[in-house]
């Protein structure tokens, strides 16, 4: 264990990177079949990199993620990036809904919460200081090649590459079997350093002050632009140029988060694809069963006339907001586009990243035209 080395914590969530299935196949495996201390062992350099802890906090396909356990990772973040001893995070993650996980952290971690009423509910700048990355992978560990190692690697490095401060490790550390090498989060470690803190690092902008990133196939990328854009190559994230990037607060160097850590779930929002002839009745159903609704929407988020009924019909019986947003990758929609009076415009935001600010929102209010101005003000302060 080397003693200029920097403390990342590796929290699992399990996903391909973690799936196993017949050796030197790509496909039919099981996502989220490998304990992460496996994985770790199986890259010897990262002992060159940083002193690692490992934290198999849940082992799952992402498909399978639910806002009980955004919330509870969340919480599990905040604990440790408020430690002194600890310089990162690097979080495993299945990649098909890493994209919603990365916005909901770059959501809920530090800055000050929004309210209706525009008013501070917490500020833990602490957390902001710090960078929180996730990865993954596109094949699972038993592949002939996976890309796993190589990502987990190019993480932890960027993670290390962020961190603010450089560690001296008490000589009482030892090592423990889910820590590698070493290092134990809550040691009293810390020396001071004069390294620029990483509020301050070039990669944090005003687009990203939380400093919540994706990193894949040997890129860093914003968690709030970043999308995945290939079911199958190993290059299959990337940044989607937006005008806007919500979450930022005008002239403040953190971002704006809600405040989660009394909550143990999220109201439900459910998003429908329209399509050449979809059945309006869908709306009406998913109405019955939601606090709100995301609509991707063709084109400038448009839709039949008989979606637009029944959105309407959600909007004035049900008294639920309805976001609109498009099922195309690039382009915005803003107020002056909307079909149906009352609706909510999803600005840049596509429609899962629409379906999370939505759902934090409804933390607050289900006033829709308080959470148009959540959606405005979020968005126009960073254009």
């Amino acid at each position: 264990m080397s003693l200029a080395m920097k403390n990342i914590v590796i929290l699992a969530t399990g996903g391909t990177i973690a799936g196993a299935g017949e050796q030197g196949k790509d496909i039919g495996y099981k996502s989220g079949s490998i304990k992460a201390q496996t994985l770790i062992d199986a890259i010897p350099e990262l002992k060159n990199v940083a002193n690692i802890c490992v934290e198999q906090f849940c082992n799952i396909n992402s498909d399978d993620i639910t806002s009980e356990i955004w919330i509870a990772l969340a919480k599990r973040i905040q604990e440790l990036l408020l430690r002194e001893d600890v310089d990162g995070i690097v979080i495993m993650h299945g990649t098909d809904t890493m994209e919603e996980t990365a916005f909901f952290l770059s959501l809920t971690l530090g800055g000050s919460a929004p309210s209706a009423a525009g008013k501070v509910a917490r500020n833990v700048a602490e957390t902001a200081s710090k960078p929180v990355i996730l990865t993954g992978s596109m094949r699972p560990a038993t592949a002939a090649e996976p890309d796993g190692p190589a990502n987990l690697l190019f993480a932890v490095k960027s993670a290390v590459s962020c961190s603010p401060h450089e560690l001296s490790c008490s000589p009482e550390m030892s090592s423990r079997p889910d820590c590698h090498p070493g290092f134990i989060p809550g040691s009293p470690s810390r020396v001071a350093s004069s390294r620029t803190p990483f509020r301050d690092h070039p990669l944090v902008n005003e687009k990203n002050p939380a400093g919540v990133y994706v990193a894949f196939a040997g890129k860093l990328m914003n968690a709030r632009s970043v999308q995945k854009i290939h079911a199958n190559d190993l290059d299959a994230f990337a940044e989607i140029p937006a005008s806007c990037h919500p979450g930022l607060v005008p002239g403040s160097p953190s971002c704006s988060a809600f405040d989660v850590s009394s909550l143990h779930s999220l109201p439900r929002v459910s998003v429908l694809y329209f399509n050449a002839d979809a059945d309006a009745e869908l709306v009406r159903f998913a109405a019955e069963r939601s606090a709100g609704l995301v609509i991707a929407g063709a084109g400038a988020g448009e839709f039949s006339r008989a979606w637009a009924d029944a959105i309407a019909d959600a909007v004035a019986e049900k008294n639920i907001p309805v976001v609109i947003s498009t099922r195309i990758n690039r382009g915005r929609i803003v107020p002056e586009q909307l079909l149906v009076p009352g609706t909510i415009a999803a600005y840049d935001l596509p429609p899962a990243k629409a379906a999370v600010l939505l759902r934090l929102a409804l933390t607050i209010t289900n006033d829709s035209v308080a959470i148009q101005k959540i959606f405005e003000d979020s968005c126009t302060s960073s254009s």
